[in-house]
């Protein structure tokens, strides 16, 4: 305010209205052309200040000021490009952490959530229902041949699942407890044999652990029943007692957690990166708001903009 008493009333006047013409040829939020109109006015009467310490008369200084900036047309043209690389810039940036937080989603609610510890376990208790009401019946001593297609057509149409085995807990010496076993390839044949019941004996096959793929690995589940109950495991091996077990395929887990944090940390990275560029291009850029960015994402971000817009209410009402 000390510099702008300094000039005429005239000099103000043509600053001012230099300064109006670029405001009006912006298409900016109503925020950041309030800046640049500060920030115009402001290195506007210091250029003149400066000419005039020279000996330069005040309109003269003025006109040079005002010169060195440049026709409105031209000013409006290099203002244009500045904020179009600004807002493509800032536009990247939350696209890219946007994206960054969705790829985290799938690999730890997608992938380790809702695949890993859902879906997988899910198939067992499928597997279990469909056999359990014909395996109730004491001797039965292997699956109805419509029992057998419906098992073989569900482990060829369910993505996720390799293979299946069915067996009796409880078997005579020299009889095979195995009632029924299926597999989709011979990978999932291998590992329903390494993965027996305890309850089997040993038959030398599947004596070596199974080869597995780094980023999907083979896991056998297994239920345990008595006619129909849903328990784990019987309390009285029986007759009646059998196993069923389903080879499924799930994600490593150690693999999608660490890239599902990774990628999280990067999102929270962009995310930072975006909001303290809004904030130190409003004039609020410092060290506490960037903290609060980092820590709290997108709540700090929200604290940032309910804190800018009662300053402005308190503002206007002044």
């Amino acid at each position: 305010m000390m510099k702008t008493m300094s000039l005429t009333t005239e000099s103000t006047r043509r600053i001012t209205e230099y300064v109006d013409q670029l405001c009006r040829l912006m298409k900016e939020p109503a925020a950041e052309i309030n800046d640049f109109r500060e920030e115009m006015t402001a290195n506007l009467i210091s250029g003149v200040l400066e000419h005039m310490h020279t000996g330069i008369n005040e309109q003269q200084a003025v006109t040079m000021a005002l010169s060195q900036f440049g026709e409105a047309g031209e000013v409006k043209r290099e203002l244009e490009k500045i904020y179009t690389v600004k807002r493509r810039f800032a536009a990247g940036v939350l696209r890219s952490a946007l994206t960054l937080l969705v790829l985290s989603a799938i690999c730890l609610g997608l992938i380790i959530g809702v695949w890993n510890e859902r879906t997988v376990a899910k198939f067992t208790e499928d597997a279990y229902q469909m056999v359990g009401q014909e395996l109730s019946t004491p001797g039965t001593t292997s699956l109805s041949q419509p029992l057998q297609e419906k098992l073989k057509a569900w482990v060829e149409d369910t993505w996720g699942v390799k293979g299946i085995s069915v067996e009796r807990a409880y078997y005579q010496k020299n009889a095979s407890p195995r009632l029924f076993m299926y597999a989709a390839d011979p990978e999932a044949e291998q590992w329903l044999n390494y993965f027996r019941s305890p309850h089997m004996e040993s038959e030398g096959e599947g004596d070596s652990l199974p080869k597995s793929h780094f980023f999907i690995h083979t896991r056998i589940l297994s239920k345990a029943g008595h006619g129909h109950s849903a328990t784990e495991q019987p309390q009285t091996i029986d007759e009646n007692s059998f196993i069923v077990s389903v080879a499924t395929t799930y994600f490593n887990y150690t693999f999608f957690y660490s890239l599902g944090l990774f990628l999280l940390g990067g999102y929270c990275l962009l995310f930072t990166v975006w909001a303290g560029m809004n904030a130190y291009y409003e004039g609020k850029g410092n060290i506490g708001w960037i903290a609060l960015f980092l820590l709290t994402n997108i709540i700090g971000y929200g604290l940032y903009l309910l804190s800018r817009g009662s300053k402005r209410r308190g503002a206007v009402a002044l």
